[in-house]
Parts: C-alpha cells; sequence; structure tokens
C-alpha cells in the first residue's frame, strides 16, 4: 500500500489545451450571448463550477499580456487549493518588478 497523498488525488488531469477551448467556448456563451455559466455550462456539457472556472483559466492566462509582461507559467486555477478566492497572484504581475505591484499601475 502506498503512502497516502496531501488531499484527494483528482480523477483525472485536463491539459491546459482543453481547459482553454472549453474556456473559449464558454467565453463566448456568456460574453457573446449572454448565458449564465449554468445554462453555458449545461449546453457545453459541463458544471456551472467547471464552467465558471474554465471562463476564469482563459481570462487569467491573458492577463500578462494585457500588461505587455511575458508570462513564464501558468497562473493557479481560480476555485483550487492553489487559488481558493479572488484573482490568482501572478509573479509577473505583482511581484516585486511587476507592473501592479503594491496595488497599483505603475
Amino acid at each position: 500500500m502506498s503512502p497516502r497523498q496531501a488531499g484527494p488525488t483528482p480523477h483525472r488531469r485536463v491539459p491546459a489545451s482543453t481547459k482553454a477551448a472549453q474556456g473559449l467556448a464558454v467565453l463566448q456563451l456568456v460574453l457573446g450571448e449572454g448565458l449564465s455559466f449554468r445554462a453555458a455550462g449545461k449546453q457545453l456539457g459541463l458544471s456551472k463550477t467547471t464552467s465558471w472556472r474554465r471562463y476564469w483559466f482563459v481570462v487569467d492566462r491573458q492577463l500578462p499580456d494585457l500588461y505587455g509582461v511575458k508570462a513564464r507559467r501558468l497562473p493557479p486555477q481560480r476555485g483550487t487549493r492553489l487559488c481558493p478566492r479572488g484573482r490568482p497572484w501572478i509573479e509577473e504581475l505583482d511581484g516585486p518588478n511587476g507592473p501592479l505591484h503594491r496595488g497599483g499601475i505603475r
């Protein structure tokens, strides 16, 4: 018997490309057609929570580009243990040399 890892083990890991494709579809349905996350998720075969997470996955990945900063890695996904609430901390934006350091734009 192997030692138990910290926290539950996900049933499956979803590739970032799949998350991005689903997130773009949710973004289109929510912003383009005015659907709720529940309705968008139902149309795409996702739960309302998953559709919300996919939406923010796409938005959070674009944040560094909006500020002209090169992202080095994917930000933690909202609604998970790494980012339980609020916008994820992105080192390139929020770090000591980032444009959003100290809560404001330089």
